[in-house]
């Protein structure tokens, strides 16, 4: 299979290529080696490469599996994968050997017949909105070399977009998959808190902040993987819910007459860029000529509480550097991090045990007011940023010059939307149901349902990928940047 065909296939696709015999899963495998090779060096979006071992992986797929011999890169965060080094781009432990044995989830995804090629870059532990850690660099994002594809998960978008893989491994703690997508053009889901595991080192990660799951080009991919990967595991304290159907088969539901709440402002008062509230508008639009319920949103007493989101997950940073620190066998040195890592450290060991669990009441407070906010509505719908992805450098969380309040501000300016559902556990997904003036830069529209109700969003994102089509944007961006390839070979 030519790289370029390869492109043109969402993982489902290929899946179903594969079992035809149409093509093999080592062609896939080579395919997207190829197509990392040619891109890579300008969006250094792939820190890691696993080619041999995916490889030979593929010349023994089982070619009836669900996503068989589909090539795959996984986050260099949370989640261990036999053969591949887990550095949270920290350099500190760039010593540390390459994983014996799959997480759990890793093995999930071998199960479902991924060739993982290899881990995508994130900023350092995986804690800025932009992907530009100083060991290895910022990622491009493709639609605009001078901009950041994200973060936390822009390694990730900016794989999936490019076509170097159809699907790829993100995290989210705060909108780490759902702002990279935005940024990037792409299908991000942060499911409902449980349905995927982390461990098995922890229960949970980011004080319960943390969901695993994929960025795709496509609806269809991230209802799949969730079907895939969604199933209880040993460690984790959640209760296990069985899903009423699979998330495949919701996709193809009719959509019911749904209330839908419409915010525009983020918890704390910020208005969107006027591109970006003109879009959250248009869909709102759509969705009432189709027969839905719009009713403006007003969130509750309580949802802003960035300070007490901060404990927690400033915490949950102290205690991963203690935990790495651990495992190799010596403290971490200051001038080894970077310098909001450095002050996470500061703060997690200042505040007191009393702190956190204070910060976690407010966290719960902040839980069940949105629960009863949407006992009114069945989907609110809002942006996903509140600006375009910004410059690359623009937001400083690395060095010298680096200010805690300086870098609130910007990153909240940039992403206020994403984290309330984190800390509520509620599922959110951010669609590319737009693109902004000239440039054409994606525009995420994000829409979030009560916990429990990932199918509901699904249905919803279906309906909308039906009505609002954007695989023709990405095939014209992955077109773009092979001419781009050609004419500097």
């Amino acid at each position: 299979m030519l790289a370029q065909e390869y492109t043109t296939h969402d993982a489902t696709a290929l899946a179903e290529l594969v079992r035809r015999g149409e093509v093999t899963p080592l062609e896939l495998v080579d395919a997207a080696i190829e197509r990392i090779e040619a891109l890579n060096a300008t969006l250094n979006a792939v820190v890691e490469k696993g080619y041999a071992a995916a490889r030979a992986g593929a010349a023994s797929a089982v070619r009836s599996a669900p996503l068989g011999g589909v090539p795959f890169l996984a986050k260099d965060m949370n989640i261990e994968v036999a053969g591949l080094h887990l550095t949270a781009s920290c350099r500190a432990l760039a010593s540390l050997p390459a994983a014996t044995v799959d997480a759990p989830l890793a093995a999930r995804w071998r199960e479902a017949g991924l060739a993982i090629l290899g881990r995508t870059n994130t900023p350092e532990w995986a804690g800025e909105f932009v992907t530009e850690p100083t060991w290895r660099g910022p990622t491009r994002n493709p639609w605009d070399l001078a901009r950041s594809p994200g973060g936390s998960s822009g390694g990730a978008a900016a794989a999936v977009a490019s076509g170097m893989v159809p699907i790829a491994h993100g995290t989210d703690s705060g909108g780490s998959i759902r702002v990279p997508a935005a940024a990037c053009g792409l299908v991000g889901l942060k499911p409902s808190r449980g349905w995927v595991p982390v461990g098995p080192h922890h229960d949970e990660l980011a004080g319960g902040f943390d969901c695993e799951h994929v960025l795709t080009r496509s609806v269809r991919d991230s209802a799949l993987m969730l079907d895939l990967t969604a199933s209880p595991e040993p460690t984790s304290r959640y209760p296990w819910r069985t899903p009423e159907v699979p998330f495949v088969r919701a996709l193809a539901g009719a959509l019911p007459r749904l209330r839908i709440g419409l915010a525009l402002r983020a918890p704390g008062g910020l208005a969107p860029a006027d591109a970006i509230g003109a879009a959250v508008e248009d869909i709102a639009s759509h969705l009432a000529r189709a027969g839905h319920q719009l009713v403006p949103f007003e969130y509750p007493e309580g949802a802003g509480i960035a300070e007490a989101g901060a404990v927690i997950w400033m915490t949950a940073i102290a205690e991963e550097i203690d935990y790495w620190s651990a495992r190799l066998g010596r403290l971490l040195q200051p001038e080894e991090l970077e310098a909001l890592t450095r002050a996470s450290i500061e703060a997690g060991n200042r505040w007191s045990a009393v702190d956190y669990v204070r910060a976690r009441r407010a966290a719960t407070r902040a839980t069940g007011a949105m629960a009863l906010s949407f006992e009114s509505i069945d989907v609110l719908l809002l942006p996903t940023t509140a600006t375009l992805p910004p410059l690359t450098g623009t937001i400083d969380g690395r060095t010298n010059a680096f200010s805690l309040e300086r870098w609130n501000e910007l990153s909240y300016q940039y992403a206020p939307y994403t984290e309330l559902f984190n800390i509520t556990g509620q599922p959110a997904i951010s669609l590319p149901l737009a693109e902004a003036g000239v440039e054409g830069l994606p525009i995420g529209v994000q829409f979030a349902a009560p916990l429990g109700h990932d199918a509901r969003l699904l249905n919803l994102a279906a309906w909308l990928e039906r009505e609002r089509p954007w695989a023709g944007r990405l095939a014209t961006l992955r077109q773009r940047l092979a001419a781009q390839v050609t004419a500097s070979a």
